[in-house]
């Protein structure tokens, strides 16, 4: 039994050692759940970044994906996305609180007013969610960054190579729960409607997402899966953000009004119409 005892727990510092071991790994859970809570506080305060983003969908035996590059600016306040999707390309302007997307040659029509740019106000689509900002543009990074606050537990996974800038890869569990909690007062209610609606959607309260930090707090890489419940069977997203290139970004000008149509209303309620159709 000695011997037994001494084999099972000889990386646990011997016999007898157990509650200094739990201890200790509960302290070092703490350090990565701290590390990563910097993370998202520190990435959110630096004047800005560039990013690339690759996001992919499958539902049934379809799918599709997209890839982006943008910049982002004045604390996620201005920045540029261009997207390619299809085999075209979908350029946006966030300068808040509007968001513009430039239409690619021959989309639009007479919805649009055959002007070549649509305008949304951020806060008028993020009602669609709950009265979150979050997922009101899917490909503004600083809305991914706020996942982070809201992480419950973190494990190490080691030191790898992020554009060639050492980071330190955390898998963490978000507690959807923890999210209100995660933000300013002033936001909480809309965070715990948001929050609701994800796990409607998903039919689970937390969220595994995998991050790369740096050694000055800031975040490198995110990747995460989703899995939403559509009328159809289920809708499969995986979306993978590299930040880079971070310090002060080129300042962006929205289009002039006479090119611009206003589909703010008329998006917020497609967007709620789609997701009163995903229900976990």
């Amino acid at each position: 039994m000695l011997a037994g005892c001494g084999a099972l727990t000889l990386a646990a510092a011997g016999c007898g050692g157990s509650g200094k071991a739990s201890a200790g790994a509960s302290g070092t859970r703490a350090v990565y759940l701290a590390a990563v809570a910097k993370a998202a506080e520190v990435t959110g305060q630096v004047p800005g970044y560039k990013f690339a983003l690759t996001s992919s969908t499958r539902f049934g035996d379809q799918g599709f994906s997209l890839h982006g590059t943008g910049a982002m600016d004045e604390g996620g306040s201005q920045g540029t996305i261009s997207i390619q999707l299809a085999g075209k390309t979908l350029s946006e302007v966030i300068d808040r609180p509007y968001v513009y997307v430039e239409l690619p040659s021959g989309v639009g029509g007479p919805a649009t007013g055959a002007k070549p740019w649509l305008r949304t106000d951020i806060d008028t689509v993020a009602q669609s969610f709950g009265g979150s900002s979050l997922g009101s543009s899917g490909a503004d990074p600083t809305q991914t960054l706020s996942f982070l606050k809201a992480a419950g537990s973190v494990s190490r996974l080691g030191i790898e190579d992020v554009r060639g800038t050492p980071a330190t890869h955390y898998h963490a569990i978000v507690q959807l729960d923890r999210y209100a909690t995660a933000v300013p007062p002033a936001e909480r209610s809309s965070a715990t409607k948001y929050a609701a609606t994800v796990k409607r959607i998903t039919g689970t309260d937390t969220l595994p997402l995998d991050v790369w930090i740096d050694d000055q707090s800031r975040v490198r890489r995110i990747a995460f899966d989703l899995r939403l419940c559509g009328p159809d069977g289920k809708i499969e997203e995986s979306i993978d953000l590299t930040l880079y290139d971070y310090g002060h970004q080129t300042s962006v000008e929205p289009p002039p009004a006479s090119q611009v149509t206003d589909i703010g209303d008329r998006l917020g309620e497609e967007v709620a119409r789609n997701l009163q159709q995903l229900h976990c």
